[in-house]
C-alpha cells in the first residue's frame, strides 16, 4: 500500500509540471489520474504514427520524445523535442482527424495516458482546466507562427538561436539576459532547422567564438543582446 501511495504521489508531482495543472488543487490531479493509466516505453520506440486515428492524449511524467515528419525522400524533420511536463496527442482529440505527426521515445518514457472520451469528459467537468487547455492550444499556434517565420527569414545561426529560444527557460540559474536550454544533439538541432549536422556544428562553433552561446555538458546558455 505504501508503494502504491508513493507511486501516486510521484505521478501527481510529474503531472503538476504540465501547464494545464500547474498550481491547481490536488483534486484536479486526482480526478485525471483516476481516469487514466500509466504506461512506459523504452528508448527508440514509436508511440504515435502519422495518419493513424487519435484516441488518447499523453502527459509525459519522465523521459523525452521527438515529434517528427518525414519528407518524400525519407528525410526526418523534427518539429519538437518534448520532456517531463509536456504533452502530446492532444490535437486529434479535438478535431477528430488523424495524427498529424510521428512521436518517438528518445529516452525511457513514462506517460499518463488518457483516452479521448475520458479527457473530453474531464474537460467538461473542470472549466478551469478547459480554459487552460485552449490557452495552451493558442500558445501552440503562436509558437508555430514564430517558428515558420524564423525558418523562412533567418540564416543558420539565427535559426539555431530562434529554435533554442523556443526550447528555453528564461533566467534559469542566471539572470533575465541569459536563456538556459537542456542541450539537444547536433542531429536534433539540424532536423529542427532543416539543415545538416555539419552545418549546425560549424554554426555552433561560430556562435560560441563570438560569445552568443556557451555550451556546457548538459545545457546551452544563450546570451541575449540589447
Amino acid at each position: 500500500m505504501t508503494e502504491i501511495k508513493e507511486d501516486a504521489k510521484k505521478i501527481e508531482e510529474g503531472l503538476s509540471r504540465n501547464p494545464l495543472f500547474n498550481g491547481l488543487e490536488d483534486f484536479y490531479l486526482k480526478d485525471i489520474i483516476a481516469r487514466a493509466e500509466v504506461r512506459t516505453w523504452p528508448d527508440r520506440i514509436q508511440i504515435i504514427t502519422e495518419g493513424e486515428a487519435g484516441d488518447a492524449v499523453y502527459f509525459i511524467l519522465s523521459g523525452r520524445v521527438k515529434v517528427t515528419l518525414y519528407g518524400e525522400e525519407g528525410r526526418e524533420i523534427v518539429l519538437a523535442v518534448l520532456k517531463e511536463g509536456d504533452m502530446f496527442g492532444e490535437l486529434s482529440i479535438i478535431d477528430d482527424k488523424p495524427r498529424s505527426a510521428n512521436v518517438e521515445a528518445i529516452a525511457d518514457l513514462q506517460c499518463l495516458v488518457v483516452s479521448k472520451s475520458a479527457f473530453l469528459e474531464y474537460l467538461s467537468r473542470h472549466h478551469k482546466v478547459y480554459m487552460r487547455f485552449f490557452a495552451y492550444l493558442t500558445g501552440r499556434l503562436r509558437e508555430a507562427t514564430r517558428k515558420i517565420g524564423g525558418l523562412a527569414l533567418l540564416d543558420v545561426c539565427g535559426r539555431i538561436a530562434h529554435t533554442l529560444m523556443g526550447m528555453a527557460k528564461v533566467g534559469e540559474d542566471t539572470n533575465e539576459k541569459v536563456i538556459s536550454i537542456e542541450r539537444p544533439t547536433h542531429e536534433e538541432l539540424a532536423a529542427m532547422i532543416g539543415s545538416s549536422r555539419e552545418v549546425v556544428s560549424r554554426a555552433l562553433k561560430k556562435m560560441t567564438q563570438e560569445g552568443y552561446i556557451k555550451i556546457e555538458k548538459d545545457r546551452i546558455l544563450l546570451y541575449l543582446t540589447e
